[in-house]
């Protein structure tokens, strides 16, 4: 069995470790040393170096990237990308040039001779830059009082589109912003979660404002992913509740429960109704949404940040194993011994010990009728 079919999913850690999980077998690998980790080596975005998910990249939190070779096993000379202030909170590669983003909201375009090709200020406060996969070198950005933007990585001026803020509430208070993870949903339609409990889809053909505007509970929330149904992704919150939202109901479908911890990322298969979630509980967990179910549940040892969800990953490998049922005649056979266990044992009788004290124990007092006669009598 080659590498590529050993992990399914890639985990990324708070101590810098690169985790390759075996959903099968529900075992995990540290694919890196855990000598030498310091605080800064955080790994804090992840994504795939190539259509073939063959090479993995992680981004830590002092602006370096270590490229793992699933094939190889082995990892190149990690690379300091420069960019900004603050922990890495995007990755993408457009034909080969690598995308970076830092929390002090600096997204840089890197070619091919890892050179810096171009250079956008977002605004600051960056909390998730994503890709469009639907076309090239055109990337959506969101964070604190940072509201969504969609920039064209040849042309970064400025943004192609930028949102406004939903109208001020019944007190005429001005909402406040904080975008925490984004995803394209089509070409021109942006799904986002906020901080703030707030679902919301931008359609950039419309208008400028969401098109739907929906809370979730009341907790913050920290990943979203699309699902392979069109109408529906999955939310985690810091509260341990990941839910499946129907966009086109505006409805809550299902809350998945079980968590003890905040939900850092969640991650659907794009053909398969399969999601995979990690995050502080140490637990990476996947589910079955048709089902509402879990399917796996693998102990991962350290808090965990991020995650690649393999989209070639076979069905049986999440594949919930059948509880194996006892057979009729192996269960009349224990109770057939048990019923012999029970008739084998004497009756205990109480000894006369027990029974004088039962006797000495004192008798209640009959109460003696009073018969009350009248003085006539």
């Amino acid at each position: 069995m080659t590498a590529l079919q050993n992990w399914h999913v890639y985990v990324g850690t708070e101590v810098g470790l690169l985790k390759g999980v075996d959903t099968t077998k529900e075992a995990f690998t540290n694919l890196n040393p855990i000598d030498g980790l310091e605080k800064e080596e955080e790994i804090t975005a992840m994504c795939w170096g190539d259509a073939s998910e063959r090479v993995v990249c992680a981004g830590l939190k002092n602006q370096v990237v270590k490229v793992f070779d699933s094939e190889t096993r082995s990892f190149p000379a990690p690379r300091h990308y420069p960019t900004g202030e603050g922990a890495i909170r995007g990755l993408c590669y457009f034909d080969g040039c690598l995308v970076t983003a830092s929390e002090s909201g600096i997204v840089k375009l890197w070619n091919k001779d890892n050179e810096q090709d171009a250079e956008i200020n977002t605004g600051g406060n960056l909390c998730k830059m994503a890709p469009n996969s639907f076309t090239n070198f055109q990337v959506a950005t969101g964070g604190n009082e940072n509201d969504l933007k969609v920039w064209d990585l040849k042309s970064p001026d400025s943004p192609i589109f930028q949102a406004r803020n939903v109208k001020n509430d019944f007190l005429d208070l001005r909402v406040p912003v904080w975008i925490q993870d984004l995803a394209f949903k089509t070409n021109d339609t942006i799904v986002t979660c906020t901080r703030h409990h707030q679902i919301r889809l931008y359609d950039t053909r419309a208008q400028k404002r969401p098109v739907i505007d929906m809370p979730f509970e009341r907790y913050p929330l920290m990943s979203l992913s699309l699902a392979h149904n069109d109408n529906q992704l999955v939310v985690g919150s810091s509260r341990g509740r990941m839910a499946l939202v129907d966009l086109r109901k505006k409805l809550l479908v299902h809350v998945f429960k079980g968590f003890a911890g905040s939900i850092r990322s969640v991650k659907c298969h794009p053909t398969l109704p399969l999601v995979a979630s990690c995050g502080l509980d140490r637990f990476l967990r996947i589910h079955d949404l048709n089902r509402h179910k879990l399917l796996k549940k693998v102990y991962l040892k350290t808090r965990l940040n991020c995650l690649l969800f393999r989209t070639d990953v076979d069905n049986l490998a999440v594949e919930d194993k059948p509880k194996p049922n006892k057979p009729k005649e192996a269960k009349m056979a224990v109770d057939d011994e048990a019923e012999n266990l029970w008739s084998s044992m004497s009756l205990v009788k109480e000894g006369k010990k027990k029974r004088a004290l039962n006797n000495d124990a004192p008798k209640p007092v009959k109460k003696k009728k009073v018969i009350e006669m009248s003085a006539a009598d």
